[in-house]
């Protein structure tokens, strides 16, 4: 009998994980505060957070992604999960897939056995 794969869980696009020594660099809008990428797509982004600022579920946000060759993008989305650690972010429109892919790169080529 053959395996039937459960789409609806499977990942859409590809996505970065950052090592702890490593994240780029997330600010929101209108706030001042910055925190860490954890993981990072073409739709969206997993960033650390406190208790420094509220957020909301379905609420928009506004966040600039600085990068460590100072690339930096302004994105908006819609905010689906919050935690006491971190908060995830769906995109409106896309981060470029070039800035994935030197992404990927710079971490195999500066973070050894990470990808």
């Amino acid at each position: 009998m053959q395996e039937k794969k459960n789409y609806s869980t499977s990942r859409q696009y590809y996505r970065i994980r950052y090592p702890l020594s490593y994240h780029p660099k997330v600010r929101i809008q209108g706030e001042d505060y910055e925190g860490d990428v954890i993981e990072l797509s073409e739709r969206g982004v997993r960033f650390s957070c406190d208790d420094k600022i509220i957020l909301s579920e379905g609420s928009d946000l506004a966040v600039n992604i600085t990068f460590h060759d100072g690339e930096s993008f302004e994105l908006k989305g819609e905010i689906l999960r919050v935690t006491d650690e971190d908060v995830i972010v769906r995109f409106v429109d896309w981060l470029p897939l070039i800035r994935i892919m030197k992404e990927q790169i710079y971490l195999r080529n500066n973070f050894v056995g990470h990808m």
